[in-house]
């Protein structure tokens, strides 16, 4: 959730009549938002992550007005037919950095102290939350008149880029802004590892910006006296890129600002930004009733769009056809739009009904299992623990004495590299919960319940889920001997007939390692763990393990019932 802080007065500015606080808070509820805080005049108000276009006080104001019947349609965004040579060029060499930019231009605005403090707030807002704490998305604001184009996105040696940060008042190199300015050290992490840092700079040489850092005090530094802006942003992805830009030209329209496009040059071509892209989409009333237990008929449909911003284009029988507004992000498929009835006809409103079934539901067979046994372990004086599903492959495979085998990778880019994959097998995930516990006293006897992911070609997403129970014995006088009484147990509680078949396992002892076959199908294996296994842990209490197939147990006792 993302919460907003504006205040009550400035949205009843925008809002086209009279509302009282008590009828936004009713609106905002209806709209899937919560009206958080309010203290006097502040308010906060909770939106959903994937509703960005409602990040603005304008954009809430636009949402509110459409659904309260303010507007009678939605009001698109113009761009001035204006004759301009805004032009935005992109150097090849920022592929291997940040490798896109975009950007408009806004004339005409009235900056007042409210105005700017709120462009500050919504700018850090994005950044931090659609942004990914400017990862995904950085953002700089300058004022126009100090600004030549064309504009050239490049990149340059950290030393060789000089300029004046914003809120400094001496000139730094890049290397000096991420180890100096505030911000900087903030955010060094995000050009960590790079030769070159990318930055925004003018006709005239000016730097305009370091992104995804900081912007130079200079152009950068907007006021009272600001009547024209220049706006750009910088990330990895195109599609963000322009979804951030089609919210903020919509706000700045909202604040009166006339908007102009600028042309974006690169080596894949010449593009005008902001784009404003709409999307037509046609639904299927019968998709609508299927979803949301509604029989409307097509104009209470049509109705109903409207108040959540859409344009109607046309009605064919059971088929509507609607324009997306561009700042709709959110919009994927038809169940999005179905929802969006949904919520105009007030989830509220709709009365709840029994299905007509004659099946009683109940839960999965395997959740069944793993509840059972989660309380025998537990009673059995195991205590459960829940590791994450996201590892690396030294605890996974090189710790436990194993040469690494297929596993399913989460890639190279990851923002923490101790996450590189995803689990395979549960006992290494036991064993780091010990180790972090060494400290605490003995005995410390643990079980996990819980799913691993195997590479499989046959399935068509190349891996399938398979749900493991794990134990871990760890105390002074541990052996095979007790982590088989646990296993009997087990066994004995599921009324089932096992054997253990000798084997060998790297992770284990020789000789004090085995196969567990249950009704003569392998499901799992059981033993002492290696010293070499410890010494690579640095654990000092010897430790014995096993790990079952819940999955083929469940098969197992399907067919025995």
């Amino acid at each position: 959730m993302v919460i907003v802080d504006t205040s009550f007065k400035r949205i009843q500015e925008l809002i086209k009549e009279k509302i009282s606080i008590e009828e936004l808070g009713q609106v905002l509820s209806d709209l899937g938002m919560e009206l958080d805080n309010v203290e006097g005049d502040e308010i906060k108000i909770e939106i959903t992550a994937e509703r960005i276009d409602l990040i603005t006080p304008e954009g809430l104001a636009r949402a509110v007005n459409c659904y309260k019947g303010f507007t009678k349609k939605y009001e698109e965004v113009k761009l001035s037919t204006e004759k301009n040579n805004y032009v935005h060029k992109v150097d090849s060499s920022v592929k291997e950095y940040r490798p896109y930019t975009r950007s408009f231009v806004v004339k005409g605005l009235t900056f007042v102290d409210e105005n700017i403090k709120s462009l500050m707030w919504i700018q850090e807002k994005i950044h931090d939350t659609y942004g990914r704490k400017r990862k995904k998305v950085a953002i700089g604001v300058y004022n126009l008149n100090k600004v030549n184009f064309p504009i050239t996105y490049t990149v340059k040696k950290p030393e060789e880029i000089k300029f004046v940060p914003l809120g400094m008042n001496t000139i730094m190199n890049g290397r000096e802004i991420l180890q100096k300015h505030p911000t900087g050290k903030n955010y060094a992490s995000l050009l960590e590892g790079f030769e070159y840092y990318p930055l925004q700079i003018d006709a005239k040489g000016q730097v305009l910006s370091l992104p995804p850092i900081i912007n130079s005090d200079n152009l950068g530094k907007i006021d009272n006296q600001t009547k024209d802006i220049f706006v750009e942003c910088t990330g990895p992805d195109e599609d963000s890129l322009d979804n951030v830009l089609n919210i903020l030209a919509t706000m700045f329209y909202d604040w009166g600002g006339k908007i102009f496009s600028v042309k974006i040059e690169s080596e894949n071509g010449v593009f005008v930004c902001p784009s404003l892209k709409t999307r037509d989409e046609t639904i299927n009333i019968k998709t609508i009733k299927n979803l949301i237990g509604l029989d409307l008929k097509p104009n209470e449909v049509v109705e109903l769009l409207q108040k959540m911003e859409y344009s109607v284009l046309k009605t064919e029988g059971e088929k509507i056809t609607v324009k997306i507004p561009s700042i709709r992000t959110d919009i994927w498929h038809e169940v999005d739009i179905a929802d969006d009835v949904a919520r105009g006809y007030g989830y509220n409103n709709i009365v709840p009904t029994l299905p007509n079934v004659s099946t009683i539901g109940n839960m999965l067979p395997l959740n069944i299992l793993i509840e059972d046994i989660c309380n025998f372990l537990i009673g059995f004086n195991l205590i459960e623990l829940k590791t994450f599903a996201l590892t690396n492959h030294q605890d996974q495979f090189e710790k436990m004495n194993l040469v690494v085998e297929e596993y399913v990778s989460l890639g190279k880019n990851t923002q923490d590299q101790n996450l590189n994959m995803v689990r395979k097998w549960l006992l290494p995930e036991l064993i780091k919960a010990l180790v972090a516990n060494r400290n605490k006293e003995y005995p410390q006897n643990v079980f996990e319940i819980g799913t691993v992911i195997i590479p499989d070609n046959k399935k068509d997403v190349r891996a399938r889920n398979v749900d493991k129970l794990t134990c871990l014995v760890c105390e002074d006088k541990t052996d095979f001997t007790k982590i088989k009484q646990v296993l009997d147990s087990i066994m004995s509680f599921l009324d089932l007939e096992y054997e253990i078949k000798e084997t060998e396992h790297n992770s284990f002892i020789p000789g004090r390692v085995g196969r567990v076959l249950i009704q003569g199908k392998e499901s799992g294996i059981v033993g002492e763990i290696s010293p070499e296994v410890l010494e690579k842990w640095d654990l000092k209490m010897p430790l014995a393990g096993l790990e079952l197939d819940l999955s083929k147990i469940l098969k197992l006792l399907t067919l025995k019932k």
